[in-house]
């Protein structure tokens, strides 16, 4: 990625001074300490010409792959005294708050239009995001690289965080992952052509906030999540997951099953097998345990988060008291932890007496490799531990470790 980027970038540098060109006015915010800027000159400019009006402070520097200067009595002084077309640079804030630096450079004229696409599926720790790339002319434009790049500041650049996701022209979309809880992030789509960087609008989006978990005085000391994965109350009943899948869907079959290369009357597994009669083309791994990428608590909450094993799902409900219960209008069932904590886990069924609800487990039924342990209780109160499809829906209630 950085080798292509580099490549693109020398390209630029090399093509953009027989471009047309026009003013622009450039923002930049500084953050405390450092901070990643880019320059879209088309010719090399000394460090006072480019940043105009914007006074620095003693002991700032400016930093490039090849050199440092730092700005000592309303002089820069050191190595480096110019910004060059195409290049990164990082700038050391002394100050103690951020601060806004607009200056005016010499931009071509776009020759591509970068649009933006509106975030979706955000979660505690990710989103997924795109856009589009087309010629402003109608005419083919060579797309060196095309992406997202995202930050917790505004008008993000190729600078900061960033995905690429090929070349050329047309539709694309990027999951962001390993993002903060509850935070607002800027993100905007980009093109990289012969002419320079182009930026789609900006949009933002805010994660969810981390998850509320109760203590209930377990033996293993274990945390357990207050609602279910897509859910942000104790009442919600949250995604429908088949067993092993990270993103709920609406129709669960073994003819969609992500690990599944048959039918639904001889299903042959290509993950999580421990019998080679069951195995695509007598395939077996003997694992036994989803893996934190087949987790959907890690997946959408983050690395913190999993999906509890079977004798977990046993420890909780031979160590509570529980009952059949309505919770703010909803029907599912209370546990009542001997230390005065409770667990609402509720019934997407509703209350009919006899029905059974299922929690998914991440422990696999090892007699039998189609199926996964899940948690069932009824609605006459009895609880415990049974066989399920993987194919099939379930919820997932996520549990945690002590912080």
């Amino acid at each position: 990625m950085n080798k292509l980027r580099m490549i693109a970038m020398c390209l630029f540098a090399m093509m953009v001074t027989s471009l047309s060109v026009k003013a622009q006015e450039v923002t930049i915010t500084l953050m405390p300490g450092w901070t990643w800027i880019s320059v879209p000159i088309t010719e090399v400019q000394d460090f006072a010409t480019t940043l105009g009006s914007f006074t620095p402070m003693n002991g700032d520097i400016i930093k490039s792959q090849w050199g440092n200067a730092s700005y000592t009595n309303g002089q820069w002084r050191g190595n480096i005294s110019q910004f060059y077309p195409g290049y990164g640079y990082m700038y050391k804030s002394t100050r103690t708050m951020p601060v806004t630096m607009t200056f005016n450079v010499q931009q071509p004229d776009p020759q591509v239009i970068v649009t933006t696409a509106e975030p979706t599926d955000i979660t505690t720790n990710s989103a997924t995001c795109g856009g589009s790339v087309t010629s402003s002319s109608g005419d083919y434009v060579f797309v060196f690289l095309r992406g997202i790049c995202w930050g917790t500041t505004p008008n993000p650049t190729f600078n900061d965080n960033y995905m690429e996701v090929g070349s050329g022209l047309g539709n694309f979309t990027v999951s962001m992952t390993n993002l903060a809880y509850g935070t607002t992030y800027y993100v905007r789509a980009f093109a990289v052509t012969p002419s320079g960087t182009f930026y789609g609008e900006e949009v933002s989006i805010s994660t969810i906030d981390e998850p509320d978990y109760v203590d209930l005085g377990l033996p293993s000391g274990l945390l357990w999540a207050t609602c279910n994965i897509g859910a942000t109350t104790p009442e919600g009943y949250g995604y429908n997951f088949a067993w092993g899948e990270t993103q709920p869907k609406n129709y669960f079959g073994w003819d969609n099953y992500k690990y599944c290369n048959g039918n639904g009357s001889d299903p042959k597994l290509t993950k999580y097998c421990t019998d080679s009669n069951y195995g695509y083309n007598g395939y077996i791994d003997n694992l036994t345990i989803l893996l934190p990428e087949d987790d959907a608590a890690t997946a959408n909450w983050g690395s913190n988060w999993r999906m509890p094993n079977k004798e977990e799902w046993q420890e909780l409900y031979q160590n509570t008291s529980y009952t059949w219960t309505t919770q703010n209008g909803v029907c599912g069932q209370l546990f009542i932890a001997p230390n005065g904590n409770s667990l609402f886990l509720p019934a997407p069924g509703g209350c009919d007496f006899g029905d059974y609800w299922l929690y998914w487990s991440s422990s696999l039924y090892i007699e039998d490799p189609t199926l996964a342990w899940v948690f069932i209780f009824y609605s006459e109160q009895s609880s415990n531990m049974g066989g399920n499809y993987r194919n099939w829906p379930g919820r997932v209630r996520a549990v945690r470790s002590a912080p």
